[in-house]
């Protein structure tokens, strides 16, 4: 794996693991693409797990056009890839927890759109249904981990220092069954 500023790329195995350690702005996406190609090729890793804070600052966040390549080459890699949300997710960052295959969060983390106009809700459509995405999405509803994992977006909630402990097990469950494609 490439040396990455605002990612920190480990191996544990056969599991990945990208620790965001910046907002999620042009930087930030770029470093996560640059990972996501080279595991589009490696052949050894069995899964992903993508860590840290999904949410972002106000003014820091990727363009969209940036966060809709990442999230279809999250989406698109053959291995599983699990979302370890450590504090929000929320915005950009919530549409890319939402391309993960499964979420793993803090009890305290939140989730939602703010500030947008609802364009973003597909993913959360999917996963919840249409009228509730479009309610979240127009009205910038924020939700908390518990409502969160009450409409199923969440396999597993534990405290913060454990969510990336918690998903690198679960990516270890997952990676030793069948691929995703």
């Amino acid at each position: 794996m490439a040396e990455y500023q605002h990612i920190e790329v480990t191996r544990d195995k056969k599991t990945v693991v990208a620790a965001i350690k910046a907002p999620l702005n042009h930087d930030t996406v770029q470093e996560l693409l640059a990972m996501m190609e080279e595991l589009a090729v490696d052949k050894t890793a069995a899964a992903l797990v993508i860590s840290g804070d999904f949410g972002a600052a106000s003014g820091t966040v990727a363009d969209g056009d940036e966060m809709a390549a990442l999230c279809d080459a999250v989406e698109g890699l053959s291995r599983p890839v699990i979302a370890a949300i450590t504090v929000s997710a929320q915005g950009p960052g919530f549409e890319l927890a939402l391309a993960c295959d499964l979420r793993v969060s803090a009890e305290t983390t939140r989730f939602g759109f703010p500030g947008t106009t609802g364009g973003p809700a597909t993913r959360l459509a999917k996963l919840v249904g249409v009228a509730r995405a479009k309610h979240m999405a127009l009205t910038g509803q924020i939700i908390d981990a518990l409502e969160a994992e009450r409409l199923g977006l969440l396999s597993h909630t534990s405290t913060e220092s454990e969510v990336t402990s918690v998903a690198k097990k679960l990516a270890r469950s997952v990676a030793s069954r069948a691929s995703r494609k």
